[in-house]
C-alpha cells in the first residue's frame, strides 16, 4: 500500500535534526520500506517554498522548480511509505494545502505529522532566531507583541517578526484537516529533558519504522545561545542594520563566523527564559491551545502535558546583567581575533637591498649639492 507522510514542522521543534538524520539514513530507510525522496537534502525546502511563491518570494528559485515534481515521481514509483518533511509547510493556506495533497493522489493514504513544543521553550527560541537574523527588539517587546496578536486573525507581523503564523498549531492543523482526515493527523509532542522517549523515537514510531534500522547517527548540535550572548547580539544589531550592512555580509560574518564559529564554540550559560508574568500568560494560552486540539480526532504521540507551561518562574527567568553582556561581548571579540585570518605580510627588503637604496639616495643628494654649488660659483 502506498502511504505518504507529510511532516509540516513546526519550526524550532527539532526539525533540522530529524531531517539531517533522515537524509543521512535514507539508503537504510529504503531497506525497511521508507522512501525519503529528493536528489538533494534541500529539495524538501524548495518544494515547500515553491508551493507558496508569494510568501517566500526571495527563496523561489526557478532553477529548483523541478524539485517537487521529481519528488512526486519518486514517491509515485515507490510501493511503500514515503515521507516529505519541511517546516515551511506549516504556513501553507488551505488552497495551497489542497493543491499539495492533490499532487499525492496516487497514494492510498496521506498522513500529516506535526511536531509541537511548549510555549516556554518556543518563545525564547523564536526570539533568538529573530536576533540571529538582524532584528533588534528586546525579548520583552517580542513577548508583548506575540501576546497582543494571540487572538488576531491577522497573521501579518511587525518588527517582532512572525510567530503565530508558524506556531499556532490549533489553526495550522485545522487547515491541514481540511484536506486530510483528522485520524490521519499525528500530533507529536517534543519530550522534555529527561523523558523516557526521544523525539526521534516518537517520530519514527508514527512511521512504523524501527529505530535500530536507521542507525547512522549525526552530531546533535546545541544551537541555543545563552541569554547574555543573545542580548549582546541584539545590541550589536543596533549597529548593523540593513541600511549599514548588506545581508550577504551579515550572513557570512555574523551568522557564519561570529555565531557559528565563536559564540557556539564558547562557554554558554542558561538561555533566555520567561518572567513570572510572561509564564502566567503562556500557561493560560497553552491550556487553551491544548484543550482545542484535545477536542479534535488527532492521533496524539507523547503527552499534552509536554505542552503545558508552569506558572512558577524558574532560574531561567533571570535577565542577564550588564556585566554578563559585557563578558559575552569580550569573549566574542577574543574569539573573533583568534580565528581572524592573518593580514598579508608586507614585502620585506633585505639589508643589502636597503643599503643599495641608501647609497643611491646619498649619491643623488651629492649630485644635487654639487650642481647647486656650481651654479652658485657661476653666478658670482
Amino acid at each position: 500500500m502506498s502511504v505518504v507522510f507529510v511532516h509540516i514542522g513546526l519550526p524550532k521543534t527539532g526539525t533540522t535534526y530529524l531531517q539531517d538524520r533522515l537524509w543521512r539514513n535514507r539508503d537504510r530507510a529504503l531497506g525497511v520500506g521508507l522512501c525519503y525522496p529528493g536528489d538533494g537534502i534541500d529539495d524538501h525546502f524548495h518544494a515547500a517554498a515553491h508551493l507558496q511563491p508569494k510568501r517566500y518570494l526571495d527563496w523561489v528559485d526557478p532553477e529548483h522548480a523541478g524539485a517537487w515534481p521529481t519528488m512526486v515521481a519518486q514517491m509515485r514509483a515507490w510501493p511503500g511509505t514515503s515521507l516529505v518533511s519541511h517546516e515551511l509547510l506549516a504556513t501553507a493556506n488551505r488552497e495551497q494545502i489542497a493543491r499539495f495533497v492533490g499532487d499525492l493522489d496516487f497514494a492510498d493514504e496521506v498522513h500529516v505529522i506535526a511536531t509541537v513544543r511548549d510555549l516556554a521553550r518556543q518563545l525564547p527560541s523564536a526570539w533568538q532566531e529573530n536576533v540571529k537574523n538582524q532584528r533588534r527588539g528586546t525579548f520583552d517587546e517580542f513577548v508583548d507583541a506575540v501576546a497582543a496578536r494571540a487572538d488576531s486573525a491577522d497573521l501579518s507581523h511587525g518588527e517582532e517578526g512572525p510567530f503565530w503564523e508558524f506556531q499556532d498549531y490549533v489553526r495550522i492543523l485545522d487547515d491541514w484537516s481540511s484536506a486530510v482526515p483528522e485520524g490521519n493527523i499525528h500530533l507529536v509532542t517534543v519530550p522534555r529533558k529527561g523523558a523516557d522517549t526521544s523525539l526521534w523515537e516518537r517520530f519514527l514510531g508514527v512511521l512504523s519504522v524501527d529505530e535500530s534500522a536507521l542507525s547512522e547517527p549525526i552530531e546533535s548540535a546545541n544551537s541555543s545561545l545563552s541569554a547574555a550572548q543573545a542580548e549582546f547580539l541584539r545590541r550589536l544589531n543596533d549597529r548593523l542594520q540593513p541600511s549599514e550592512i548588506e545581508w550577504a555580509r551579515y550572513e557570512r560574518i555574523v551568522k557564519g563566523e561570529l555565531i557559528g564559529e565563536v559564540l557556539f564554540a564558547g562557554e554558554r550559560g542558561a538561555p533566555q527564559g520567561l518572567s513570572t508574568e510572561q509564564r502566567y500568560w503562556a500557561a493560560r494560552r497553552a491550556r487553551a491551545m491544548t484543550a482545542a486540539v484535545s477536542a479534535r480526532g488527532y492521533d496524539l504521540v507523547g503527552d499534552l502535558d509536554d505542552l503545558a507551561v508552569a506558572e512558577q518562574a524558574g532560574a531561567d527567568a533571570q535577565s542577564p546583567s550588564q556585566q554578563d553582556v559585557l563578558d559575552a561581548a569580550l569573549d566574542a571579540l577574543a574569539g573573533m581575533v583568534k580565528i581572524a585570518p592573518m593580514p598579508a605580510p608586507q614585502p620585506q627588503w633585505s639589508s643589502a637591498a636597503r643599503n643599495v637604496v641608501r647609497k643611491a639616495r646619498r649619491r643623488a643628494v651629492g649630485v644635487r649639492n654639487r650642481v647647486r654649488q656650481s651654479r652658485a660659483r657661476r653666478g658670482r
